[in-house]
């Protein structure tokens, strides 16, 4: 067993194809295959099951397949560190994003602090799903996350840090009779078809919160806050969406408009989630300090003189 094995039986989980995981590994498919029939030779099991149309994990090799972004993972944290102590931090940083207006979150503006500091490490941007992400820094597959869940699973492999929390707005069209007054109710909300992200996301998994004693009807998922946005325009529904979100999407649209919610505390909290420091790499541990100056900055700025 070896680490170019390890590498290629990741390169092909992730592809789930001979050609594709060749292609990203700079091999030539014979010779991938040829390392994992090895690896499965030496290990006494079969990791993958082959057709003539598709390669999938067997049984085996989804309970291996964490173990071997671990190890993967371990080796590159080696020499991330042994950079870190003779003055250079360098090598590759995947970083898990959720969908983050500017307004909340500058990510661009982060990118361009954390590049200035480190030019040497290389960053590769995920996006998905709040749940889904975190799963990805549990099984070693992104170094940080940048997540919406306001509730995460209990676990003493993964860090979590607030980073901020903000109030969600109703989203509607401006010509409904609950745009008429100040404030709307839960109450009110509920009976009207509902246009929110699919379960796995944060914000939904907080929608889903506060009306956990009032029954609603979710007419449309989505994935895109744009999206969002648009289908509201289109009377399909209504939706809650993070303040900040609202309106920097909205803005003067005289055909929308945003309400408080009275009597109630829905909130979309965000969270930086990463390994145990034990396990982290320099370049993701210098991200992080990154990530904690920029919102501490952000603080100051909206705080003002």
């Amino acid at each position: 067993m070896n680490l170019r094995q390890l590498r290629y039986a990741a390169a092909l989980a992730e592809a789930r194809s001979f050609t594709k995981a060749a292609d990203n590994e700079f091999v030539v498919q014979s010779a991938l295959s040829q390392q994992l029939r090895k690896l499965e030779d030496e290990l006494g099991i079969a990791l993958f099951e082959r057709t003539t149309r598709s390669v999938a994990l067997t049984q085996a090799g989804e309970a291996l397949l964490p173990l071997i972004h671990q190890v993967l993972a371990g080796v590159d944290r080696i020499k991330f560190d042994a950079q870190a102590l003779s003055g250079t931090i360098a090598g590759r940083l995947t970083v898990g994003m959720m969908e983050v207006p500017s307004e909340s979150l500058d990510v661009a503006a982060l990118m361009a602090t954390f590049h200035a500091r480190y030019p040497e490490v290389t960053v590769t941007l995920r996006s998905g799903g709040s749940n889904l992400l975190i799963e990805a820094v549990r099984d070693r597959k992104l170094d940080v996350a940048v997540v919406g869940s306001n509730v995460l699973p209990p676990t003493g492999r993964l860090t979590v840090t607030e980073l901020f929390t903000e109030p969600l707005v109703a989203v509607l069209p401006s010509s409904h009779e609950l745009a008429a007054g100040p404030t709307v109710l839960l109450d009110q909300l509920a009976v009207l078809p509902f246009i929110d992200f699919p379960p796995g996301y944060g914000l939904r998994h907080e929608t889903d919160r506060g009306f956990a004693s009032v029954p609603r009807r979710v007419a449309f998922e989505v994935t895109r806050v744009d999206e969002v946005i648009q289908f509201v325009s289109q009377d399909l529904g209504v939706a809650l969406l993070p303040e900040s979100v609202a309106v920097s999407r909205v803005g003067d649209d005289p055909t929308l408009a945003l309400r408080p919610i009275a009597g109630a505390n829905l909130y979309r909290q965000v969270n930086l989630v990463a390994p145990g420091s034990t396990l982290r790499s320099a370049a993701s541990q210098a991200f992080i300090g990154c990530v904690e100056d920029h919102i501490s900055r952000q603080v100051a700025a909206a705080s003002g003189p």
